[in-house]
């Protein structure tokens, strides 16, 4: 009885606004010293929050978080645009499918969805409007198109989910390939058949467009660093993460000379306060999870979908369903602070390969930054929309980025049906 009402608390807690991370160290503590008693309760909270965030592994959170600060200070993305428009604006929607791809090549620099959306949102969408496209659908393809930095390595989400489940974050990275592929297909193929009657650009001149990637061609080092260090083993996540910091800093400072020694003080204040947050309520996290594995809150959990003889796809639809609610109210990482250390035991029960539900887990996540009332790609096209004197309300926004929940909707499903797009790569390459 006790338990329920903390449970009804914790929920209370949520309701009323409280930050995710005292509500979490809130209820965990409570649980414990109901369970232990004080005295033991006091000892075992700084215990379990050092535990928590003792991990060589978060090094690599504020270290994907500075790179994508700084290459966002340094424009990087308006050339990386230019160049992706003279490659493609001549095709059936052109100017969407060089904001695709800018959005995924970005994705793979910052691992974070606010970082693409605030690099991209703005640029793409004015000259989408400019070339006479309608402006719902270019807010709704950046709403959409901005989740990609969820799913696309180096993801935040994924290093979390790792750290919180003891699963190998370059498995997680490496498991994401093919499902980041095939949503970037999902979207390109949507947008080229809406897209097929809108206003074209004229095919830019071979020398254009060989010029216009002579200019990034040193961004390309950063995905190298990345994704080619962890798939050959060369680096850690760590250690690629720490390396890109680097990469970012020389290319900002010293290539492309955007950014001042004196800019980079602001760019690491924005990446510590980040950082800070996320650890946070990692700590809260752990805690929470910590407290309710105590209590045996996830086995309660099980035994009760067993007693309604509840199969585990069953389970699976009833935890997506959850996930989409939760979307409309919280955002991505306190879900998954939330979510993680309730379900991840019941997910392994079930049998369930932890990888795959973590990359299952991440692609709900990003149908969150698109589900109203608060999600935060949403309000962040609503605010480049005023910005255009295009003012759009919630509904309407939402509305523009359907499309895409349903394109994420279709990539869940077909996860389901064959999670060795997911599993097969990273056990080839242990292999």
């Amino acid at each position: 009885m006790e338990y329920l009402i903390i449970i009804l608390c914790f929920l209370i807690l949520l309701l009323l606004g409280l930050p995710v991370a005292f509500t979490l160290i809130t209820v965990g503590a409570a649980i414990l010293f109901i369970h232990m008693g004080g005295e033991v309760t006091s000892i075992q909270i700084p215990q379990v929050i050092y535990n928590a965030l003792n991990s060589s592994l978060l090094v690599a959170i504020p270290s994907f978080i500075l790179a994508g600060q700084i290459i966002i200070k340094s424009g990087i993305g308006s050339l990386a645009f230019k160049a992706a428009d003279k490659w493609f604006g001549h095709l059936p929607g052109g100017l969407a499918i060089a904001t695709i791809i800018c959005c995924a090549f970005f994705s793979s620099l910052s691992g974070s969805s606010l970082a693409t959306l605030l690099t991209f949102g703005y640029l793409a969408s004015e000259e989408m409007i400019r070339m006479g496209y309608p402006k719902k659908f270019a807010y709704g393809l950046l709403a959409g198109t901005g989740t990609l930095g969820i799913l696309i390595p180096p993801s935040t989400p994924m290093i979390l989910y790792s750290a919180m489940t003891s699963q190998s974050a370059s498995d997680l990275f490496i498991g994401a390939t093919f499902p980041s592929l095939i949503i970037v297909v999902l979207f390109l193929t949507y947008v080229m058949f809406y897209a097929r009657k809108l206003p074209r650009k004229e095919k830019a001149p071979m020398k254009e467009r060989i010029q216009s990637l002579k200019e990034i061609v040193w961004i390309f080092l950063i995905p190298l660093v990345i994704v080619g260090g962890i798939y050959s083993g060369i680096f850690t996540v760590t250690e690629s993460a720490g390396i890109s910091c680097v990469v970012s800093i020389f290319l900002a400072v010293f290539v492309y000379r955007t950014v001042k020694w004196k800019e980079l003080i602001d760019v690491l204040k924005a990446a510590a306060t980040n950082t800070g947050m996320i650890c946070l309520i990692l700590g809260g996290a752990m805690l929470f999870g910590f407290s309710i594995t105590l209590i045996e809150l996830p086995q309660m959990i099980q035994t009760f979908f067993e007693d309604i003889n509840l199969n585990k796809w069953a389970f699976l639809a009833v935890l997506s369903l959850l996930l989409i609610v939760l979307g409309m109210f919280m955002e991505v990482v306190s879900i998954l602070m939330i979510v993680t250390p309730i379900m991840y035991p019941i997910m392994l029960s079930y049998g369930f390969d932890l990888v795959w539900f973590g990359i299952y887990l991440v692609i709900l996540l990003e149908v969150a930054v698109i589900t109203p009332p608060v999600g935060m790609n949403l309000f962040i096209m609503m605010q480049v929309s005023e910005k255009h004197k295009n003012k759009f309300d919630i509904i309407q926004m939402s509305k523009a980025a359907l499309p895409y929940v349903v394109l994420m909707a279709v990539l869940v499903i077909i996860l389901i049906l064959f999670p060795g797009l997911v599993t097969w790569l990273p056990n080839i390459i242990e292999t």
